[in-house]
């Protein structure tokens, strides 16, 4: 194979030649890879290029619900439209680049859509960057260049693994003709999943200068002019569109009052692709608190539950011992209103707590008074709880 070399001007303005050398081991370049994702999203779509948060490096993938780990990814990394993006590397000189990476890949890809919890990932992510001195909310201010929606955001995430939505990327420092040609075909092949490798070199200078040169491959003209490689993401509710959601005028009325609460107290009406979360400011934390989800008609919830569910919690796993102990005993207050209610059933997730109540059952007109008036009540003690009480 012929040498390949590039320049790199020196300060003295001299062209100083550039051998590339192969990485000594893939750990360096899965180092690479973490520490610096942006060299991947960049090759991807230079026009918009894509950024990455991530989220663990060997992420494990059961292969049934429950299960225990069976393998483990290199990367899970999360873009700023949502999509989970899973990442093997491989040095060139690694024979599985050529063949088995492949089969693994799809083993991963169709067990994570099963398998992996959202509130896990988010753990995972929030414990990570935690840990590096950051907060959450910075890393993911800066992944969606706005102020961020965490609740929003990871319930997006959730979508898109769900139905499917994945990037799939192969990287190396030398991808083979024959990874190339089946990363072409799954390519053009499977229009809900981008499928890429992503070569980076290495090039070294003779001052000790390196040069990185990263590559896309996997890209045919006929994927690139394909007019959509993902479903476009979903609209998510206003608080009027969920309302005209329900034909029954009698459910209109009881979220009507339900919005009505929550603007009494300056809560926030979060929309959401099936639902509308109200959130409270509370002094005793950083952060709004969920306390209600109203979803359409059709949506299911936790628990395979359908209606307006009311509880606490964020999807994060150890959410409530998280807590400090005044707001923790406040809602878990709030939570147990409903336990005694012959119309409220329990639905529990990881980092929620929570009852569903039918859109029938809400409407009542005895129901909608009590319910009404427990929010009331929640709303304002979130408000006024101090902090460190």
């Amino acid at each position: 194979m012929t040498q390949q070399h590039i320049y790199h001007l020196n300060p003295q303005g001299r062209p100083e030649p550039m051998q590339e050398k192969p990485f000594d081991a893939e750990a360096d370049l899965q180092k690479l890879v973490a520490e610096y994702p942006y060299l991947l999203g960049e090759q991807i779509n230079p026009d918009k290029p894509r950024r990455f948060i991530l989220i663990r490096q060997e992420q494990g993938i059961a292969d049934t619900v429950g299960g225990g780990h069976r393998w483990y990814v290199d990367h899970l990394l999360i873009d700023q439209e949502g999509i989970p993006t899973l990442v093997e590397v491989k040095r060139r000189d690694n024979s599985e680049i050529r063949r088995s990476i492949v089969g693994q890949m799809l083993d991963y890809a169709a067990h994570a859509k099963l398998t992996l919890s959202v509130g896990d990932i988010r753990q995972a992510f929030e414990e990570r960057v935690s840990t590096a001195g950051q907060a959450p909310d910075e890393v993911l201010a800066e992944l969606l260049q706005e102020e961020p929606d965490a609740d929003t955001f990871w319930q997006q995430v959730d979508a898109n693994l769900r139905a499917g939505r994945m990037c799939l990327l192969f990287v190396a420092d030398g991808i083979p003709d024959e990874l190339t040609q089946v990363v072409e075909f799954l390519n053009e092949q499977m229009p809900n999943i981008d499928v890429l490798a992503v070569e980076i070199k290495q090039f070294l200078g003779e001052t000790g200068s390196t040069l990185l040169v990263p590559r896309v491959v996997g890209r045919t003209s006929e994927s690139v002019a394909a007019p959509m490689r993902r479903p476009p993401s979903q609209p998510v509710h206003t608080e009027a569109t969920l309302i005209d959601s329900f034909a029954a005028p009698l459910v209109q009325d009881a979220v009507r009052r339900l919005f009505k609460v929550a603007q009494e107290h300056g809560a926030n009406c979060r929309g959401r692709v099936s639902s509308v979360t109200i959130r409270q400011n509370c002094p005793a934390w950083n952060r709004p608190i969920a306390v209600a989800w109203l979803y359409e008609p059709d949506a299911v919830g936790w628990e395979g539950q359908k209606g307006f569910f009311f509880g606490a919690g964020n999807n994060t796993a150890g959410f409530f011992e998280s807590l400090p102990q005044n707001l923790r005993d406040l809602l878990e207050t709030w939570v147990n209103e409903f336990a005694h209610d012959e119309f409220a059933t329990r639905a529990n997730a990881t980092g929620i707590h929570s009852y569903a109540i039918s859109h029938a059952d809400a409407a009542d007109a005895c129901n909608i008074d009590t319910l009404a008036e427990r929010l009331d009540k929640v709303l304002r003690e979130l408000r006024n709880l101090p902090p460190n009480g």
